[in-house]
């Protein structure tokens, strides 16, 4: 037992005596390597040479070999995961400790652990360039690749290390065409990394509204389209061929100043984003050059000949598309660059039959689909194929759409459905209009089938939500039409005036206009809310209807509410209980913005809504029969 108590003793002085990184507390753990040796610290397997390695404590590292007491085979100790101690130093990037582990032991270089990772292949998946530069000068191809076959490459990529993938790609460029043990290259797995591009991350404008502080989100939005990238490309002169593969990317050096300003965290936040998506793009550019698209274009060929006899696509092997995998996820710029390189690309499909422009419907995806009408790329082929199931794209754009990418509120959902659905509608061709899918069903019926329980849903929300403004509304309008009538100061007993008629005019004038602005609004949104109560909710109100109705309440509201904080404190102006030097005007202006703000936290969608609305009418020409 005191033994035990010893060496838990000697075990957390040692331990400490890492942590501290100084030379005079070597011997703790010095006198501690007598005595345990390789045993295990923790529960992990990790060992003394684990923990220097992992907090980079070069200088015991350099002592214990100087004096003989680590030997290779120490050196060759595990944890629990198979990692070595020069495991650890390529995971945190402690360039000196690897040095001092390869000078005694080089052929640790070649050690992997349980999943057959290197340490190379560690220092690749954790972005350690230094580490790396060093360690690839010992490696051999077998320890390019782990045990599920992902290369070095793939480990950069998985870790979005992007600009040390861009330089493995350049030192092996074979490897951009090799694949895991689930056929998936490096583009592959980048093309699944929806947030590593501009257009899957929060800092676009496509997502307004579908979170709170919109004003926070148009601001980070801004900041983020003021910053310059950092990275930058440079070719050889003398290389002509394959110019993108053979550019190498360099960082440019900012002001101090700039520097200093960017480091605070919500803006070092944006800053690493937008260095990270423009080094993405880069990464995404070279890997499409060097992929051999043959693979699934003559792939989709063979599975669209089994398809007609019967055979169903989903059967047979099939190799994973990165156009399709970037087009269900709305990454534009991937999908943008593999057209641009591989037009012959866009007749591609899926295990359902499916191209590229019905999967960007069947998702929603609406900026890739007006992107892909736009291209200049064969619409009438797209838009008139029929998938394995006998759907056409109207059909697919009848999908219900799930959680986590609808809009906030069943309403809302309901709206952009419909129009979705209209929009598809009239760009395809009106003979698929009528058409029926395997199950016998218009594009129509599914839409209906599909969006049943949630047009009930949509309707009880309305109605609860119109009965709720009603009331308010009614308030807003009792408290104005009393207040017409019960004015400041009182009317005069001879003539009937109101009392500050006679001398302050001017301001109670604008009291009065406000009141009566008040009560107007008030009264128009009884009104409207009373229309949308007795409504019979058919999906077609949930197109033009309701959310013209639901805007026109929301401004009413809006300015009942205004005209009513307006009027309170112009009755304080004029009782002098407020004495201010400024014009009235510049007091309505403040509460207007103020209610704005808030009127544009809760409508956002609505009025975004009505935007695409008109913008489709406008836009569309009809196709002819």
């Amino acid at each position: 037992m005191a033994r035990s108590g010893i060496n838990l003793s000697h075990r957390s002085a040692a331990y400490r005596a890492v942590l501290d990184g100084k030379r005079q507390s070597v011997e703790n753990f010095r006198s501690f390597w007598r005595e345990e040796g390789v045993k295990p610290l923790d529960k992990c397997g990790d060992t003394v040479l684990h923990f220097l390695a992992i907090h980079g404590n070069v200088a015991a590292f350099g002592l214990l070999l100087q004096d003989g007491l680590v030997t290779s085979e120490n050196l060759k100790a595990k944890n629990v995961n198979g990692d070595t101690a020069l495991h650890e130093a390529a995971r945190f990037g402690h360039k000196d400790v690897a040095e001092i582990i390869l000078r005694t032991e080089r052929d640790l270089v070649s050690e992997s652990n349980k999943l057959g990772e290197t340490p190379l292949f560690v220092a690749a998946a954790c972005g350690k360039k230094e580490v790396f530069s060093l360690l690839e000068k010992y490696i051999g191809d077998y320890m390019r690749r782990r045990n599920d076959g992902c290369t070095i490459l793939h480990a950069a990529v998985i870790g979005e290390c992007y600009s040390l993938a861009i330089g493995i790609l350049g030192s092996y460029p074979d490897l951009a065409g090799k694949r895991n043990e689930k056929g998936k290259t490096a583009l592959h797995l980048l093309a699944a990394k929806q947030e590593s591009f501009r257009s899957g991350s929060a800092y676009t404008l496509k997502d307004l509204g579908m979170k709170s502080l919109i004003p926070l989100h148009i601001l980070r939005t801004i900041i983020y389209s003021c910053i310059p990238v950092l990275y930058k490309e440079s070719r050889p002169v003398h290389i002509a061929e394959e110019p993108n593969n053979s550019a190498s990317i360099h960082k440019l050096n900012r002001s101090p100043t700039v520097n200093y300003i960017l480091g605070f965290p919500w803006l070092k936040e944006i800053d690493d984003a937008k260095q990270s998506h423009a080094v993405a793009v880069m990464l995404a550019e070279r890997l499409i050059r060097r992929e051999d698209w043959s693979n699934y274009v003559h792939t989709e060929d063979k599975d669209l000949e089994g398809s007609q006899f019967g055979i169903s696509p989903e059967k047979k092997h099939r190799m994973p598309d990165p156009l399709i995998q970037a087009t269900r996820l709305g990454i534009i710029e991937v999908v943008q660059e593999i057209l641009s390189v591989y037009p012959e690309a866009a007749y591609s499909f899926d295990g359902k039959g499916r191209n590229i422009l019905q999967i960007a419907v069947e998702e929603k995806k609406w900026f890739l689909y007006d992107y892909l009408m736009t291209s200049g790329t064969n619409m009438d082929r797209m838009l008139s194929a029929i998938d394995c199931e006998g759907n056409s794209i109207i059909h697919l754009a009848a999908r219900l759409e799930s959680p986590p990418s609808i809009p906030p509120g069943v309403f809302q959902q309901m709206m952009w459905g419909v129009l979705w659905f209209k929009r598809v509608q009239y760009d395809s061709f009106p003979y698929l209009w009528q058409l029926q899918n395997s199950d016998g069903k218009t594009a129509k019926q599914v839409f209906e089938t599909n969006h049943a329980s949630l047009r009930e849903k949509a309707e009880e929300t309305v109605r609860s939500l119109a009965n709720t403004v009603l009331i308010v509304s009614v308030l807003i309008g009792t408290i104005n039409f009393a207040a017409i009538f019960t004015v400041p100061g009182g009317f005069d007993q001879t003539t009937g005036e109101a009392i500050f008629l006679k001398n302050r005019r001017w301001e109670f004038g604008l009291l009065m206009f406000y009141l009566a602005g008040g009560l107007f609004s008030s009264l128009f949104t009884m009104g409207t809310l009373l229309v949308i109560i007795f409504l019979r909710f058919e999906i077609e109100d949930f197109y033009l209807s309701l959310p013209c109705y639901y805007v026109v309440d929301m401004i009413s509201i809006f300015y009942s509410a205004v005209f009513t904080i307006v009027a309170a404190f112009q009755a304080l102006i004029v009782q002098k209980v407020v004495i201010t030097d400024y014009r009235p005007l510049v007091v309505v202006f403040f509460i207007y913005c103020l209610v704005a703000l808030v009127l544009m936290e809760t409508s956002y969608l609505i009025f975004d809504y009505v935007y695409y609305l008109i913008r489709y009418c406008l836009c569309y020409r009809g196709r002819e029969s």
